[in-house]
């Protein structure tokens, strides 16, 4: 039965997202946080402050919380698929923060266990998806009003200033693969990965290359840059992905270009800029009233409708693939990856 208010579960704030997801979730007219639990005294405080409550004493402890009714699941990447596991076997609907996860395997379990319960899953990525540019252009793709894109780029990613302190704020970012799926890549990479698959589906191939100019990366298993190179057949999408710091004036990167046989579309929510067939347009005007449905939203709407998600399991693990194949590529010096992978290791992960 539907609810004025459904109760939400936080299990795991890595990298802050639990923290942040208890303000969304108590600031949401439809949603209050009931409980949560993170192991890592780095980040249990943290998450308990956001959500004014204490930390219940495990993560099952959460998902048999009697007035949970969501289970909102932002752990490390390689305890994504246990959790959503733990969500399902307790027949509750689950929000799984960005990234899905650390491997392909763990992608296709988290898939399985959705799909097997019946249990609604939105995969909450909003760094393109919510905004209402994307919004309308995922619109317009979708409809096939244009017909197929003949070609597309997108630079996504965070920059910082020169001296900015990421290991101190941000110390999952170095963990191990095995741990965190990769490096800003899977962590930035994701969000245009998942752009990129929802608007034209899985590539036939995918190469790819990483770089680790910032020092603290370069000093660590994990990159702050990448670039995706994936052919479809009919097309090349290109991606360049990552984190950065610049000199001060900076500002950040969602740049968006694409083509069809007869329109040209460049985005830019950063500097709010639009341009169609080589005109810019006001970015209101290029909306035109479409609005983002919230990750929140969605689940709401699932759970009461029975309606599927907009932002599916089944698309995150497409971008799993593409993303594992990518690292595919790197470790084997840029070679060509055939799509759908075999293998659903991590490639950056050592094999006994």
């Amino acid at each position: 039965m539907p609810k004025d208010r459904y109760g939400v579960g936080i299990l795991g704030n890595c990298c802050t997202h639990g923290a942040g997801l208890a303000g969304a979730f108590a600031g949401h007219p439809r949603t209050r946080v009931v409980a949560g639990y993170e192991p890592d005294p780095r980040r249990g405080p943290e998450l308990a402050a956001a959500m004014k409550l204490d930390l219940s004493a495990s993560y099952e402890a959460v998902a048999n919380h009697p007035d949970a009714d969501i289970l909102c699941v932002t752990t490390d990447p390689c305890d994504k698929a246990t959790m959503v596991e733990l969500a399902c076997s307790a027949r509750k609907p689950v929000l799984l923060n960005k990234p899905m996860c650390e491997s392909l395997k763990s992608a296709r379990r988290i898939e399985k266990a959705v799909r097997e319960s019946g249990v609604p899953c939105v995969l909450d990525i909003p760094m393109v998806k919510g905004l209402a540019p994307f919004a309308k252009l995922r619109r317009e793709v979708a409809s096939g009003e244009h017909g197929r894109p003949i070609a597309y780029h997108h630079d996504f990613g965070m920059t910082f200033p020169l001296d900015f302190p990421i290991r101190d704020l941000w110390p999952e970012r170095f963990d191990p693969p095995e741990v965190s799926g990769g490096g800003e890549m899977t962590n930035m990479g994701c969000y245009a990965i998942d752009y990129m698959v929802t608007l034209i589906g899985m590539p036939k191939t995918v190469q790819a290359k990483r770089a680790s100019f910032w020092q603290e990366y370069a000093d660590s298993p994990a990159e702050n840059f990448g670039q995706i190179v994936c052919d479809y057949g009919d097309l090349f999408a290109t991606l360049a992905v990552g984190k950065q710091k610049l000199p001060d004036p900076h500002g950040g990167v969602n740049d968006l270009s694409i083509r069809f046989p007869n329109r040209n579309v460049i985005l830019n929510p950063y500097t709010d800029t639009a341009v169609v067939n080589g005109v810019t347009v006001d970015m209101a005007e290029y909306v035109h009233g479409v609005a983002p449905v919230s990750s929140i939203d969605q689940l709401i709407r699932a759970m009461e409708e029975g309606t599927p998600p907009d932002d599916t399991v089944e698309l995150g693990r497409t971008g799993v693939e593409v993303l594992m194949a990518a690292y595919r590529s790197i470790v084997k010096g840029g070679e060509v990856v055939r799509l759908p992978l075999k293998d659903v290791g991590n490639p950056l992960v050592a094999r006994p």
